[in-house]
């Protein structure tokens, strides 16, 4: 598809009237709106709350990042300034990340995507009127965070919040029923399910970029990978550990949220450093080796973690075996 035309006298206005204090607060916006920032919501929701709950935020999210991957792919609008190539001056990031989001295209924004999706969900689903306040102020930071940092123009950020919560209505409506029909597959064919439609989905992006790997972002394949991660280990935690997160009191619920945390952002850095020493991020190999990198991270956040900690007596055991 042909560059979409998008309002550059807007992105040249905020790239020339940032100050210092917006700036850090949209930096921050823009990490709770990553993978990390995430991570660290749904490991706490998980550990300390509801299982439940967690599991469902983090197939939405996930689900959703692999929507706007396929959508910006098949799109192909590159980022502001890219064109101009002034994005390293303007752009509110650090060279590193702007060098990397600059291989990234940039209609909708992933982020505006996934916020809308993940934050509405989570209002729906929790009626303490403080969380349904922060969610609703974290979709809009996150999105706006976007266009003033010069990453997005304001256009993507609009598209990607219709999108996500046209996803977040689906999934509010329709949660029950789609986790009782996965529920009633067997283990295998889960677990056959989700590797074949990363698989799938993979290769049809793969071809839709005219099958050039090196061209396709990485991210993709972790989303994919982490899902992964979660079919594998959320059967196997129910059946062997099931802990209670609603057990214990809240200095053991913070050192096992603590642990969780650590035990996933290790296991990503090691990993990363192992298979980097193995074979080139931009292989076919090396994209294997991030699908598998991320399903061990999956399976060590949603089992592992646990038994680890429940093993710690931090955690009791419960009869109740959830959806």
């Amino acid at each position: 598809m042909s560059q979409l035309t998008f309002n550059m006298t807007v992105m040249q206005f905020l790239a020339d009237h940032r100050n210092v204090l917006l700036t850090k607060f949209f930096l921050l916006a823009t990490f709770a709106g990553q993978v990390e920032g995430y991570i660290l919501i749904v490991t706490l929701i998980y550990v300390m709350f509801d299982k439940t709950l967690a599991v469902r935020l983090a197939v939405v999210l996930l689900l959703t990042m692999c929507l706007n991957h396929v959508l910006k792919i098949t799109i192909k609008n590159p980022r502001p300034f890219v064109h101009e190539g002034t994005y390293l001056q303007k752009w509110a990031v650090s060279t590193e990340n702007a060098k990397a989001l600059a291989a990234e295209y940039s209609t909708p924004s992933g982020h505006a995507m996934a916020g809308s999706a993940f934050y509405p969900y989570l209002y729906a689903s929790v009626e303490n009127p403080v969380v349904r306040v922060i969610a609703v102020l974290a979709v809009l930071a996150t999105g706006f965070s976007r266009p003033y940092l010069g990453v997005h123009y304001p256009g993507d950020i609009l598209i990607g919040w219709v999108i996500g919560l046209l996803v977040a209505l689906v999934a509010i409506k329709r949660a029950d029923e789609i986790s009782d029909g996965w529920n009633k597959l067997s283990y295998k064919y889960q677990v056959a399910i989700i590797v074949a439609s990363s698989l799938i989905l993979w290769l049809a992006t793969s071809a839709i970029n005219g099958w050039r790997i090196d061209g396709q972002p990485r991210a993709f394949l972790g989303y994919a990978g982490f899902l992964t991660g979660i079919v594998i280990g959320r059967r196997i935690e129910l059946s062997t550990v099931n802990f209670d997160p609603r057990s214990s009191r809240p200095p053991a619920k913070i050192l096992r949220f603590a642990i969780s945390v650590a035990m996933v952002l290790v296991s990503l850095a090691l990993l990363d450093k192992v298979f980097r020493a193995i074979v080139d991020d931009f292989s076919v190999l090396g994209y294997l080796l991030q699908y598998i990198r991320y399903a061990i991270a999956g399976v060590i956040s949603i089992f592992v973690a646990p038994l680890f900690f429940t093993k710690l007596g931090l955690a009791e055991t419960s009869t109740f075996e959830a959806c």
